[in-house]
């Protein structure tokens, strides 16, 4: 079975995507193996260079060792051309993403924006039952149901829906963009352990019964 494949975007696809799919990578396939194929490009890429020097240490200190491998990439259409969920790092990379990949219309989310989704989509008891026992399935289903469910996570100020850009930035904003990254990231991650434990925990049921 296919792994579900994301693509993470920003700006120079130095510091907030390719960390968000590192991250991303290394938690979900640690939830459901093989599950997943996380990956990241840029607007306007560095192309060939590694993580910013800090961003990079922030992942070794995370003990993401596949930052080491990571050399930035243009987006582009063939890029686009597979995937199954496109998540931003800021609203503004949205609609340069659609204008490279129309069908993509309702698989592009910001980072926070579809982890808030993720969030309300757990607590609705409606919805939390509906979820499929199938990763790929589950996941298939979600982008499908996303689109939708963005109406009811609404939020006053949008630039809540961004991770703020470090690059060349203090200090501070790079301790801001972690926050905002790894909260949303845990979110994603926490989504999948959630319904992957869920349908463990009901064939361990079903094999007892048996």
């Amino acid at each position: 079975m296919p792994p579900t494949r994301i693509l993470t975007v920003c700006t120079g696809n130095v510091c907030r995507s390719p960390m968000a799919a590192v991250e991303l990578d290394h938690g979900l396939n640690a939830v459901s193996p093989g599950g997943f194929a996380v990956t990241s490009a840029g607007m306007h890429a560095l192309v060939d260079q590694g993580f910013e020097e800090r961003v990079g240490r922030l992942a070794h200190d995370r003990g993401l060792e596949a930052a080491a491998a990571h050399r930035a990439r243009q987006v582009t259409p063939e890029i686009l051309r597979d995937v199954d969920l496109v998540l931003v790092m800021a609203r503004e990379h949205t609609q340069p993403v659609l204008q490279q990949a129309p069908r993509l219309l309702k698989k592009v989310f910001t980072l926070r924006e579809f982890a808030r989704i993720l969030l309300y989509l757990s607590t609705d008891p409606e919805l939390d039952a509906a979820v499929p026992a199938d990763r790929a399935e589950r996941w298939a289903w979600l982008v499908q149901q996303a689109p939708r469910l963005r109406q009811r996570v609404p939020v006053r100020h949008p630039e809540r829906n961004d991770v703020i850009d470090p690059y060349r930035q203090e200090d501070a904003v790079l301790q801001q963009m972690a926050e905002e990254l790894f909260e949303a990231t845990d979110a994603v991650i926490a989504w999948e352990r959630r319904y992957a434990q869920r349908r463990a925990a009901s064939g361990t049921a079903s094999s007892a019964a048996g």
